[in-house]
């Protein structure tokens, strides 16, 4: 099966959306020839086997509720709290 990765996608997050388990990752890395710390671009479409989902329920429940989640953090995005003036005054 195939999956097209999102914006602030992990694989972490694929995996738990795939296999319905973080551990699923080590998994989705070796069928997609990645390392489990790699990036992956939006729009890169990942191969997954849908006989080694770990937790059936958990993918059953993002299908349904269509949750995709997306936990990547860019530090270089412009709607941050805390911009350059922000000097640590309250150290």
């Amino acid at each position: 099966m195939k999956v097209t990765v999102l914006s602030n996608q992990t694989l972490t997050d694929v995996a738990i959306q795939v296999y319905g388990s973080v551990e699923g990752v080590f998994e989705l890395a070796r069928e997609n020839g990645l390392q489990v710390t790699d990036r992956i671009e939006p729009g890169r479409v990942l191969e997954y086997q849908a006989s080694k989902v770990i937790n059936k329920q958990i993918v059953q429940y993002y299908a349904v509720q269509g949750i995709s989640p997306a936990t990547a953090f860019d530090k270089d995005v412009d709607s941050r709290i805390f911009d350059e003036t922000f000097d640590l005054t309250f150290d």
